[in-house]
């Protein structure tokens, strides 16, 4: 059920009266002028004109405090003074127009006093509709206009007899209490609207929240599932995926990529002599010390075991050996466990680049192969396909 407190609720009342102000209080100035017209004449030119001075001030009033709203409508903290002013700018608008039968008052039931009645009944209609939107507001201008056409009846109209009059204060009140009854429904179904559309934005606000939570657990996910527990490096599954990618975009635009497959040198005696926690701080640290040196569109996971695989695109051959022999150097320097100072690790890096009618499988083996080379030729080396290049 929506909340009846809710924190919006004020500022979108405001906002929507402000919008429903302008306009009615724009055609109160025709009804303004033909007031004065009528009354041209037919008494002190100088209380007609102080009258319709009143009037245009207050409507002034109003629409100012319309423009002032568009500026503070984001600040709640001012929405309960806007709406201070609108009922105070309402109640003198109230006493305007009820005031006019006393202002304006003839003395007795001709046509200018008729039409009167007929300018405040219509004014009170038109702002039913954009004052109802806050019930007090509407409240605010009612009570002076019905005080004043209580003090008209009973005390200024010069005509009514006392019969008649206790005749037409019923009627007036009767007539405000029906006004009264038409606000305060129509602030309530307004009320009732704006909180239906604010649960609907809470609704839709969670919903999407929900989804973006889920899409980020299922990316999460999906990073996981390509992604080594151990070393946090990419695994097998997602270097196969980029290697199937690079060949694609390889037989598309002949730009060549280059694999270098890289296999850390006496990795079981390093478990065996320094205990499996070492090796994996060492994997680890290797893991760390190639993401460091390689570009950001290099791809770099962890093939198998000690084995590790770094994906080149847009590399030939030759760049590819010296990207190579620039990670053999950086690891060399890396002081993998502070319990074991003099422990260092070497590995060997076999490198293969992209050729017309290759195959994934066609590279990979290439790979193997100079990997092969690289350790059967001493280890701690870069051996590329078709190119060998002892380390310096």
């Amino acid at each position: 059920m929506p909340n009846p407190k809710h924190p919006k609720l004020l500022g979108a009342q405001l906002t929507e009266m402000a919008a429903r102000d302008r306009p009615s209080t724009v055609v109160g100035i025709p009804a303004v002028l033909t007031v004065v017209w009528m009354h041209w004449g037919h008494m002190a030119n100088s209380l007609v004109l102080g009258w319709m001075g009143f009037m245009f001030a207050i409507m002034s009033v109003r629409l100012l405090l319309g423009r002032h709203w568009q500026s503070v409508q984001d600040d709640p903290a001012q929405w309960r003074k806007a709406l201070h002013w609108r009922m105070l700018s309402s109640a003198v608008y109230g006493l305007g127009w009820g005031g006019s039968m006393l202002v304006l008052n003839t003395g007795a039931l001709d046509v200018l006093t008729t039409f009167k009645v007929g300018t405040l009944t219509a004014a009170l209609g038109i702002m039913l509709n954009s004052m109802s939107v806050v019930f007090t507001v509407y409240l605010a201008f009612l009570v002076p206009c019905w005080v004043s056409l209580i003090i008209y009846i009973f005390f200024a109209s010069g005509f009514l007899s006392t019969q008649d009059a206790m005749i037409c204060g019923v009627a007036v009140t009767i007539f405000g209490v029906v006004l009264i009854g038409s606000s305060s429904s129509i602030a309530r179904l307004t009320r009732m609207f704006f909180l239906s559309k604010f649960a609907l934005d809470d609704a839709l606000a969670e919903t999407r929240e929900s989804h973006e939570r889920e899409i980020a657990l299922s990316q999460q996910l999906a990073d996981q599932a390509r992604r080594d527990a151990l070393t946090g490096a990419h695994n097998r599954r997602h270097l196969g995926e980029q290697l199937d990618l690079q060949l694609a975009t390889f037989l598309r635009t002949l730009q060549p990529f280059s694999v270098v497959l890289i296999d850390i040198d006496h990795f079981k005696h390093i478990n065996d002599n320094h205990g499996h926690d070492v090796g994996d701080l060492v994997l680890k640290g290797l893991t760390h010390t190639m993401a460091q040196a390689l570009r950001e569109m290099d791809v770099f996971g962890r093939w198998g075991g000690e084995e590790f695989m770094c994906i080149l695109p847009h590399t030939d051959s030759d760049d590819a050996i010296r990207c190579a022999e620039r990670l053999r150097q950086s690891l060399s320097s890396v002081n993998f466990s502070e319990s074991s100072l003099d422990l260092r690790v070497t590995a060997s890096f076999g490198v293969a680049t992209s050729q017309n009618g290759d195959s994934v499988q066609d590279i990979v083996k290439r790979c193997d192969q100079a990997l092969y080379r690289a350790k059967s030729e001493g280890r701690d080396r870069v051996v590329a396909h078709h190119w060998s290049s002892d380390a310096t």
